[in-house]
């Protein structure tokens, strides 16, 4: 039995075997038994598994970003091609929102 794998790679090697990967594969890839295995999913399945969670999460995240980025870019685009006449009206309501009154006297 090999006893140098690295925390890095029991935890790679457990998030293979909740995404499906056959038990003898890691088993033999990794040089390890059986009783091994299942004593690393008992003390780093936890880990393994918030882990992918969190990748998931992360995964989600950067796309809502991309999107948030694409959309500010069109609205800074947007502006950008304002005539004058509606950035001053631009300007003007920005006045107002900063006193509270936005309405017109």
């Amino acid at each position: 039995m090999k006893l140098n794998n690295t925390p890095a790679q029991i935890i790679r090697s457990i998030q293979e075997f909740y995404n499906g990967r056959e038990p003898e594969e890691i088993y033999s890839e990794m040089a390890i038994d059986k009783n091994c295995f299942n004593g690393w999913i008992r003390d780093f399945g936890a880990i393994a598994n918030e882990l992918l969670e969190l990748k998931d999460e992360n995964e989600k995240l950067r796309l809502m970003f991309t999107n948030l980025s694409l959309v500010n870019q069109s609205l800074r685009n947007s502006l950008d091609s304002l005539t004058r006449s509606d950035s001053k009206i631009i300007d003007f309501l920005i006045k107002k929102r900063n006193t509270g009154n936005l309405r017109q006297r």
